[in-house]
């Protein structure tokens, strides 16, 4: 009987054994955890995170280690140099999206004045100050670009990016935002107006004035004022009787933004140049995705000017014209050099956008669970990159304004710089945003953001767990915990 319960015994024990190294090896074998749930109580108080992290998405990445996609490093530090009305905010919040999930550090302007820095150079007076230990890695709004100011700021490493177009639909595009008809004075309108300012362009430009702000009336060689052809310089041009002494120096000021600028988009090839660019920084497509941003349509936007009226604006805007078909050029040299199915990508970049727009839109413009490619769009890895999902909290971002960005920008800015938080002027309405408020240093809320980009940005950043951050959506978007019926549509491009 002893020896009957020795063995059972000894049985028990080798069972109890097997299991306990079958579940240790279970354990082993799971994914390490990114942090997003934790066994504590946290006080909303208390940050639980140390660095800035992703928000949790439910549907993975879809990245294949077979796939022929080029490998290289990726390139994070960018200075946009942000010229007048070049489809520069679009951009500019591509650029904020990139840099906002990378958690990048903002050189910023002063007081929510973006254009602050415009038309002086960068210093201590028009931008908040650096973080200790840290460089600036971002720069995407209006200065004029001096090559020396811009370099203190910023590393070696930093890549020079700006946006030219062609000179004359710029000068409408101009001519309709600043409303020039009216600063001149000038009695007809629409297309009209322009033609009598291109026949004595000289007499009708210096009544703008030479403001602090606005220096220049934005219709000569403007794009090349943003770039540091200054007014003298305009001024020393006009005065040179040779033609020959003219091309001169257009071509010495086109060299220098050439030694500067390893890069130019053009913006009649916007999506040719956001694909290029991708490509030179090493970036995913998901980087590039885009909302059109101060897009504006007028009755003359399409209306051609010829003959001898564009004779006069090409003189009149004889650097810009020089920087364009120089760029524009090169541009179409750097397409041809890249290789690599680039026509394709680009078409598929664009069928991707689109369904990225129609998506978005239905999840957070119309608060759905989701849109009819499901709740999220997979994208497949392609010959040019790694797949992606987008899912609401990417449309979040993409959606998100310029003056949000700014403000978030602003938020993590002065937290690093130690800026005490400031008392909000308006009065809170519920529980949540009197939580949110605790964190406020430099935004305002319900003015810059939404209370749903503050609560993704306050998790983002730590200051409230992934289950609170559950619990104020829920709270405070009782629609958003409608579930999803539709599975996700997955994009693939064509078979090449």
């Amino acid at each position: 009987m002893a020896r009957k319960r020795d063995l059972k015994f000894f049985s028990f024990l080798m069972i109890f054994m097997v299991m306990c190294i079958s579940l240790y090896l279970v354990i082993l074998s799971q994914p390490k955890s990114h942090g997003h749930r934790s066994s504590r109580k946290h006080s909303i108080h208390k940050k639980v995170r140390p660095e800035s992290q992703p928000i949790p998405s439910l549907s993975p990445i879809n990245v294949a280690d077979h796939q022929p996609y080029p490998r290289c490093t990726e390139k994070k530090r960018i200075a946009l140099l942000k010229n007048h009305k070049v489809g520069g905010d679009t951009v500019k919040n591509i650029l904020n999206r990139y840099g906002y999930n990378k958690n990048l550090t903002f050189l910023i302007p002063r007081n929510f004045a973006p254009s602050l820095a415009y038309p002086y150079n960068l210093n201590q007076n028009t931008v908040i100050g650096r973080p200790p230990n840290k460089t600036y890695d971002i720069w995407v709004h209006h200065a004029v670009f001096e090559r020396n100011v811009f370099k203190e700021y910023f590393p070696e490493d930093t890549v020079f990016l700006t946006i030219l177009r062609n000179p004359l639909t710029h000068f409408k595009s101009v001519w309709n935002h600043y409303q020039l008809r009216k600063k001149f004075g000038i009695p007809t309108t629409r297309i009209d107006s322009i033609l009598m300012f291109l026949q004595e362009p000289a007499k009708y430009d210096p009544i703008c004035g030479h403001g602090s702000h606005e220096p220049l009336c934005f219709t000569q060689n403007s794009m090349a004022a943003d770039l540091g052809f200054l007014l003298k310089d305009n001024q020393k041009l006009q005065s040179l009787k040779s033609s020959k002494a003219r091309k001169a120096m257009a071509q010495a000021f086109v060299r220098k933004i050439q030694e500067d600028f390893p890069f130019v988009m053009i913006m009649e090839y916007f999506d040719e140049s956001l694909v290029l660019l991708r490509r030179m920084m090493c970036w995913s497509m998901k980087d590039i995705l885009y909302y059109s941003v101060n897009s504006k349509r007028y009755s003359y936007k399409h209306v051609e000017i010829q003959g001898e009226d564009k004779d006069r604006h090409e003189e009149w805007n004889y650097v810009d014209y020089a920087l364009y078909d120089h760029f524009n050029k090169t541009f179409w040299q750097k397409v041809s050099e890249t290789g690599n199915s680039f026509r394709e990508e680009v078409a598929f970049f664009q069928q991707v956008n689109q369904k990225m727009r129609d998506h978005c839109t239905a999840l957070i413009q119309k608060s759905q669970p989701c849109s009819r490619y499901g709740a999220t769009l997979e994208v497949s890895d392609t010959q040019w990159g790694p797949g992606f999902t987008v899912d609401r909290e990417f449309c979040l971002l993409a959606r998100r304004g310029l003056r949000c960005h700014f403000t978030l920008q602003a938020e993590r800015l002065t937290k690093a710089l130690g800026i005490r938080s400031r008392e909000l002027q308006q009065g809170t309405r519920n529980e949540v945003e009197r939580e949110l408020n605790r964190y406020c240093n430099y935004c305002k809320l319900k003015i810059r953001c939404n209370k749903e980009d503050y609560l993704a940005h306050f998790y983002r950043e730590g200051y409230i767990s992934a289950k609170q951050y559950e619990e104020f959506k829920k709270i405070t978007f009782p629609e958003l915990s409608r579930s999803c019926s539709l599975p996700p549509t997955v994009l693939r491009p064509p078979k090449l």
